[in-house]
């Protein structure tokens, strides 16, 4: 079935080298207590724990924007686009960030450190104290969305990817766990930040002394940026990549399947560890990016309107924050149930199973609001949630098992890109299906609302035909033509580096 290649001896080196038919390595002997000095899933608590506080900036802009909006004066475009750059710029740092850490440029470590640095002193920090007007605007797309994005979009890259790379064989429900920190752990801000408006609910933002903010929604966003900081850099000590095309020893890698784990049996491991450039001469890489684009798209709109529509329709502002709060919770703590079930039915099935029933929900979520229904709005807002956070692990561990987990930094990095468009589709598009305007400054009509919705959804259910009918694991045919495309682009360019 497969032809073993042992370089070294485990005597000498402490491990071997065994290549299968298709020239992917393992590196099995060495214990994780031997390369770390700790068990694995120390590692894995560490990611997760970075992962709740870097989330902040995304899953409680929701909460926060209305505050700030009033604040400042800012409409909904403003928000809107505000809170899709700050996704372009999360989605792209992360696959210069993968490209460091492959290339050992970057150690993972440090990558979190920085990206604490970042996200919490440079970018918090700043919009904490930000002016009014038209300059007061502009610092906010450089403060929040840019550096608050390349920040927690570092600590992102570098929580995710590290799972697979550290648990090979069963990654399916600890990705899902250290996914979805990245939502609830915004829970008890979230509650905070409606506790930092005054009792009728106007903004309370003054903007002189920053000694006198806390209490206040910009003091509240200076005291996240200093946990954000603290707690990541606290975390970050604790993360350490394993060596290149690490296995553990208790599975045979060239005969799993006669002693396998669940999630192997349902979720079988890569052919080779594919390059960059190797899982992109695959047809299937393109669809894996579009259906990531399009549920992000239906995901994100819920983070960023379902409380302000919750305010919009006058369900109160305990509703708006019930179903913000419970999205949140939802979302991150049904992330490691959609991992473990993935060992049971795949990947693929939980994926289109998740999508199906957000589309359901979501619609449901504006019927509630709709009908002015306040506990319905907060019970479709909560279960709508549980499965908006379906995609985010699912992907992150289908592209390892798919294309290997030893570059899967860089690899799932530019899956994660497609978010920059998700993002967009999420807020700034959808504004303008909801208005009609780049830059609306009125608050939206129910119309426009339900115009809103419907674009959300329906990009859930886009998802859901697509991951269900179009994505597919790469087979050996599909290697050789990857391949195949890669050696004859490296030919060509050599050809042309010659004739310079």
């Amino acid at each position: 079935m497969a032809n073993q290649n042992v370089s070294g001896n485990v005597g000498d080196k402490g491990y071997v080298e065994v290549r299968n038919e298709y020239g992917r390595v393992f590196r099995v002997g060495e214990t994780p207590k031997q390369l770390l000095g700790y068990p694995r899933m120390v590692v894995i608590i560490a990611a997760w724990v970075a992962m709740m506080l870097a989330g902040l900036l995304e899953y409680t802009w929701g909460a926060l924007s209305g505050d700030f909006a009033a604040g400042h004066h800012w409409g909904l475009g403003e928000i809107g686009w505000l809170f899709s750059v700050y996704v372009i710029f999360e989605s792209f740092i992360q696959i210069l960030t993968g490209t460091l850490r492959s290339r050992g440029i970057l150690p993972v470590r440090w990558a979190v450190i920085l990206g604490g640095i970042i996200c919490g002193i440079a970018a918090y920090g700043w919009f904490s104290v930000l002016p009014n007007g038209p300059v007061g605007a502009f610092e906010a797309f450089l403060s929040y969305a840019v550096l608050g994005g390349i920040g927690s979009g570092m600590v992102y890259s570098s929580a995710i990817n590290i799972v697979a790379k550290w648990y090979p064989e069963k990654k399916g429900w600890r990705t899902g766990f250290v996914n979805g920190g990245w939502a609830y752990g915004a829970v008890p801000f979230i509650i905070g930040l409606g506790a930092a408006t005054t009792a009728g609910g106007a903004p309370n933002l003054p903007l002189g002394n920053p000694l006198n903010f806390f209490g206040t929604a910009n003091g509240y966003v200076l005291f996240q940026g200093i946990c954000m900081t603290i707690g990541i850099g606290l975390a970050g000590i604790f993360m350490k990549d394993p060596p290149k095309n690490w296995w553990p020893k208790e599975i045979d890698p060239l005969n799993w399947h006669k002693k396998s784990t669940r999630d192997l049996l349902h979720n079988p491991p890569a052919l080779k560890h594919y390059s960059l450039r190797e899982m992109w001469a695959t047809k299937q890489a393109k669809w894996i990016g579009i259906q990531y684009a399009l549920f992000i798209g239906s995901s994100l709109f819920g983070v960023a309107f379902y409380y302000p529509f919750a305010q919009a329709m006058g369900l109160g502002t305990v509703a708006a924050i019930a179903g913000a709060a419970g999205f949140a919770l939802t979302d991150g703590v049904c992330r490691p149930f959609y991992g473990l079930l993935s060992e049971f039915i795949g990947r693929k099935n939980t994926m289109s199973f998740g999508y199906s029933m957000n589309f359901i929900f979501q619609l449901g979520a504006l019927a509630s609001g709709l009908a002015h229904n306040a506990p319905a709005f907060v019970v479709s807002a909560i279960i709508s949630g549980g499965f908006s956070g379906t995609n985010f692990p699912m992907t992150a561990a289908l592209v390892a098992d798919y294309y290997g987990e030893t570059n899967n930094a860089v690899n799932y990095g530019s899956i994660y890109a497609f978010k920059a468009l998700g993002g967009s589709f999420a807020s700034g598009i959808a504004g303008i299906v909801m208005t009609g305007t780049v830059f609306a400054t009125a608050t939206p009509t129910t119309s426009e609302w339900i115009r809103g919705f419907i674009f959300g959804a329906l990009l859930a259910l886009a998802a859901a035909l697509v991951i269900t009918f179009l994505v597919r694991r790469p087979t050996p045919e599909d290697l050789k033509a990857a391949e195949a495309k890669v050696a004859a682009r490296a030919r060509k360019m050599a050809v042309k580096t010659g004739e310079q």
